[in-house]
């Protein structure tokens, strides 16, 4: 895959969310950023901004309640427990996330992507859990894209505690995975939003395999030069 830096001469400095999520995908070969064209509308709300006056990357930016989503999957998907799903692999075009959060009341940015990345997240625990796992929370992982389109990986909470459990008990393997890659319907009005969902094919676990490797390598370096 490749991907697609976000930032340039015109665009606000990455943030070091952004520069770390970059690092991790640093086999992809680079390629200029291409801003896409977006409409602005003065009726949305915006991103709120920190103390520097730049957008917060985590979810507190979008000061707005999750919406009820509706999930959808293949019949042969049915008896899959998604109570096992360690990985979701969202994969999204600019042109929907801008309709997504049209619909909820925000202006879509695209050179500072972590929050809206965040609030998909949690559209996705609450379509898949319905909020009956209240501790279950995404983390991103790390991210691509190609031409219009982004690829975001995210870590379970319950994978995460598994990990650090492994490692107390001196287990250096990593815990398995359970992949599911998740795509997001377009926006019907006054209709729920719905994502479609199923197991990852083999390149969305291939590439969460080398992304959270690469995370783990990054960890034991920073502890070990600490």
């Amino acid at each position: 895959m490749e991907s697609e830096a976000k930032g340039s001469v015109n665009n606000p400095k990455p943030s070091p969310a952004a520069t770390a999520a970059a690092a991790a995908a640093a086999d992809d070969p680079p390629v200029p950023p291409r801003a896409p064209k977006i409409s602005v509308d003065p009726s949305l709300r915006t991103l709120t901004v920190g103390p520097n006056g730049v957008p917060n990357d985590d979810d507190a930016a979008i000061e707005a309640p999750v919406p009820d989503v509706q999930a959808t999957t293949e019949e042969c998907f049915k008896d899959f427990d998604t109570n096992s799903i360690t990985h979701v692999v969202i994969q999204v075009s600019i042109s929907k996330q801008q309709q997504i959060f049209h619909q909820i009341g925000y202006q879509y940015t695209w050179n500072f992507p972590f929050p809206f990345w965040h609030f998909l997240g949690k559209m996705v625990v609450k379509a898949l859990y319905n909020d009956q796992r209240d501790n279950t929370e995404l983390q991103i992982l790390s991210f691509t894209a190609i031409k219009n389109h982004e690829f975001v990986a995210f870590t379970t909470s319950a994978w995460r505690a598994a990990n650090t459990a492994r490692k107390a008990a001196g287990v250096t393997e990593l815990p398995p995975l359970n992949v599911i890659e998740v795509s997001f319907m377009k926006p019907q009005p006054g209709q729920r939003l719905q994502i479609s969902w199923q197991p990852a094919r083999g390149v969305f676990t291939g590439r969460v395999r080398l992304w959270t490797e690469l995370e783990e390598r990054r960890k034991q370096s920073t502890t070990v030069t600490s």
